[in-house]
């Protein structure tokens, strides 16, 4: 059996979205991710530089795939159409994040091989959403992902001092969870 053409994938998906109530569009979309949402979501939590549960984000974009799926009749297209749901997944995530008490259960596997509290490291989370992109971008850049400072500062047209400038505004948000538990 070959693999399907993105035209097939694409009528394969359309079909999970085109029939049913909404209750069975889920289950249909809940198992195993056949919309391909978590791959969105991975590379939209990347663009923007955000630290939200993906899998939290994944169940609010499916949950809204399916309570929009009964109004869909293929316009926009699947792919602008699943790009809406997965952005509107997000603002619902981050607006909980800044209204509401953290949500912690996402952030137990972070935290635990960090000895942080789950909930202590959410807050911190909650903050670090309210930052500039540009501080949350560097913080992603050189401690998430480790990068080389100097060529990230050279493709930004950044001196060291400023780059480091940015993260260090993130790195403060979570400094005083790691002196808590004797690591800063």
């Amino acid at each position: 059996m070959g693999a399907r053409t993105g035209a097939e994938a694409g009528g394969a998906a359309q079909h999970l979205l085109l029939t049913g109530s909404a209750a069975e569009v889920l289950a249909r979309i809940v198992p195993e991710d056949p919309l391909g949402l978590r791959g969105r979501i991975g590379v939209r939590l990347e663009e923007r530089a955000l630290l939200l549960d993906p899998e939290g984000v994944l169940l609010a974009a499916q949950a809204l795939c399916a309570l929009h799926a009964p109004l869909w009749r293929g316009e926009p297209p699947l792919d602008t159409w699943l790009e809406e749901r997965v952005e509107e997944a997000l603002a619902e995530c981050l607006a909980e994040d800044a209204l509401g008490p953290p949500r912690a259960a996402g952030l137990e596997a972070f935290a635990r091989p960090l000895s942080l509290e789950p909930v202590s490291l959410a807050m911190a989370c909650a903050r670090f959403h309210r930052l500039p992109f540009e501080a949350r971008e560097a913080f992603f850049a050189l401690v998430l992902d480790a990068r080389a400072p100097e060529r990230l500062a050279r493709a930004r047209g950044l001196s060291l001092s400023d780059l480091a400038r940015r993260a260090r505004a993130a790195l403060e948000l979570f400094r005083p969870h790691f002196r808590e538990h004797g690591r800063a």
